[in-house]
């Protein structure tokens, strides 16, 4: 009996209660039974059906900064992005940026959010797990003509001018079991409430006819569908005081550590560089480092023959203070940016959004 048919049978039952949980609470905000609130402020959410690893953060950074930027030529808008703040050692509402200063450490804010806070300045950040009520404190307070909703797309209690949704280009679509058995979130029916598809990984093999015929099938409609990648552009000792580009580590030997949804797509984007990793360690999502077995890591590393140490953005919001002096072997942080095929047509495509959006309130 395999261990893939006994899993099969433990989860069977629950999947089924979660699947149905789901697709009545879609259900109820469909009908309007569960109220959805609007904000003033058009909203653009960005989120995915599967769980985990399909690149959100630096597309709400793109997204961020690119509203931030045509704001700064008097032509775009002043850009809030809203936020959960998963596994934040908080509760209720906490500003985590007012655009001129970070007012938050990671673990009151949140590790993701924190990162979109510091590669985003000026940018306001919010987390709340309701995310109407932080973004409705925000316009009390301050001017916002836009929102950008991070891992939005279960969050139905949020009206959205735009709902884009992230599909990861190696995720095979006819694997479709929901949690626990499977990593899907929601049914793949559920695409019908996309405005748009990020395909994300698209630098990698994979049949583009075959999936926007998958694209078409689920989501009943014909979808805008922009195919996008991510790309380390820099390397920052992590006392932040020396930048380098990633080819000067092109066949020296690493090690990599890290707290990330999928981290063999890390792994991966530092082989595109040419290094060669002698040593891993995995370790779960978000996870907050201690200092001992960090530092126990790190001389394992230095034992495994690797001259420094890789950690993702999100790692080093994660880390204890001070570490870097402590560490077996220098700490690099991978700076990880997003990149659209077609950008200036996914930029198109959201302005003309903002602009019906304020045609209709005015």
């Amino acid at each position: 009996m395999s261990d893939s048919f006994i899993r099969r049978v433990i989860f069977y039952l629950p999947t089924k209660f979660y699947q149905l949980i789901v697709r009545l609470r879609i259900e109820l905000y469909r009908r309007g039974i569960f109220r959805t609130y609007k904000l003033k402020a058009p909203v653009i959410s960005v989120g995915n059906l599967s769980v985990g690893g399909t690149g959100k953060t630096p597309c709400v950074a793109f997204l961020a900064q690119f509203l931030r930027d045509e704001f700064l030529r008097g032509e775009g808008y002043s850009v809030a992005i809203l936020s959960r703040g998963y596994r934040r050692q908080s509760s209720g509402l906490v500003e985590v940026s007012n655009g001129q200063e970070i007012l938050a450490t990671p673990e009151i804010a949140g590790d993701e959010p924190s990162l979109l806070a510091k590669n985003c300045p000026g940018v306001r950040v919010i987390v709340d797990a309701d995310r109407y009520r932080g973004g409705a404190w925000l316009e009390a307070h301050a001017p916002v003509s836009v929102f950008i909703l991070d891992d939005g797309y279960q969050h139905l209690k949020l009206a959205r001018q735009i709902n884009l949704l992230l599909i990861d280009a190696r995720v095979r679509l006819d694997q479709t079991a929901l949690l626990p058995l499977g990593r899907w979130r929601e049914p793949l029916s559920e695409m019908r409430r996309a405005d748009a598809i990020i395909v994300t990984r698209s630098d990698h093999d994979f049949s583009r006819a075959a999936l926007e015929q998958k694209i078409s099938q689920f989501s009943g409609k014909q979808i805008p569908v922009f195919y996008a990648f991510h790309q380390i552009t820099s390397l920052q000792s992590i006392d932040q005081r020396e930048k380098i580009d990633p080819v000067a580590f092109r066949e020296r030997r690493v090690a990599v550590i890290s707290a990330v949804g999928r981290p063999e797509r890390f792994n991966k984007d530092l082989l595109f560089w040419g290094m060669q990793i002698v040593f891993r360690r995995d370790f779960p999502d978000h996870y907050r480092y201690r200092r001992p077995e960090f530092l126990e890591v790190s001389r394992q590393a230095l034992e495994a023959g690797a001259e420094a140490i890789m950690i993702t953005e999100k790692d080093a919001a994660n880390l204890p203070a001070g570490l870097e002096s402590q560490s077996a072997l220098p700490l690099f942080t991978a700076h990880l940016e997003f990149r659209c095929e077609r950008e200036d047509a996914l930029k198109e495509f959201l302005l003309k959004n903002m602009e019906v959006f304020h045609a209709e309130v005015h």
